[in-house]
């Protein structure tokens, strides 16, 4: 009888526990908050980059969030939501969007400030959220959210007259992390005879040269060692602390110039769907 009551208690609880609601949402402490945990580090910052820079240059607000589900809630009611609890946007101008993932469930939408519904109306907004799709239906979080993102702030940007300098090493950089190498077309080229003819030939003088060149360094370390000779150890030392020093302020500096929504309001337009 205990163990019956124990486990409906379980069925009781699991779901409120899983359950991701507006009210329980904590308060954001970025441009990007990644609830779900489905985009890479070097992802949320330079999307974060990117939307810090739109507020500093433009004055508007672009919100990404991820979340795990909605728990059965419309994906705009959500949003819509979260936006006014948020307060995205400046309060006078309400120059805000917000872009929402909810990941088990499929759902995305595009929330849009009244400040902004002039140059981000509903059909340019559908445009950009379905040009997320085949990223997000491949799980390609990272890909999603920066077309996303992107798409937004060069609009915000061309209406306001500035460039973005952020957008432009964010597509380099997830570029650079998502797209095949180029491989030599002589690779898979050379006969597996001249290797192995080559390695008969010049395999066994340099194998000794690099033996005999180890033995003499291992020697002259042993004996330079008394004379206090660390300093190749210590500078990499400290030149790993003086980088990841100069990372972490960058991060504290970023993180205190965010001041989260300013008082601004949705007009509820917007575009979304599933995927």
């Amino acid at each position: 009888m205990k163990r019956s009551a124990f486990l409906l208690l379980l069925l009781l609880i699991c779901p409120l526990t899983r359950a991701e609601k507006v009210a329980t949402l904590s308060a954001p402490t970025g441009y990007v908050d990644d609830f779900a945990s489905v985009l890479s580090s070097s992802a949320r910052t330079d999307l974060e980059a990117l939307c810090k820079e739109i507020h500093d240059k433009t004055k508007a607000q672009i919100f990404l969030v991820t979340i795990k589900t909605t728990e059965g809630e419309e994906a705009s009611t959500f949003t819509n939501q979260l936006f006014a609890k948020w307060k995205i946007g400046e309060k006078k101008t309400d120059r805000g969007v917000l872009l929402l993932l909810s990941i088990d469930d499929h759902h995305r939408w595009i929330e849009v400030g009244y400040g902004l519904e002039g140059i981000l109306n509903d059909a340019k907004v559908g445009d950009i959220s379905r040009a997320m799709v085949p990223d997000l239906r491949a799980a390609r979080y990272d890909e999603a959210a920066h077309t996303g993102i992107l798409d937004i702030a060069q609009i915000i940007a061309q209406d306001s007259g500035v460039t973005l300098e952020t957008s432009k090493d964010s597509t380099q950089s997830l570029e650079a992390t998502t797209q095949p190498q180029p491989q030599d077309a002589t690779d898979h080229k050379a006969s597996p005879w001249l290797i192995a003819l080559l390695i008969l030939l010049f395999g066994g003088p340099v194998i000794l040269f690099i033996i005999l060149f180890v033995l003499a360094r291992r020697r002259n370390a042993a004996f330079g060692s008394g004379l206090g000779g660390v300093n190749d150890s210590g500078s990499s030392f400290s030149s790993f602390g003086g980088s990841s020093s100069d990372s972490f302020t960058s991060s504290d500096s970023s993180s205190d110039s965010f001041s989260g929504g300013d008082g601004g309001s949705s007009g509820g337009g917007g575009a979304g769907g599933d995927w």
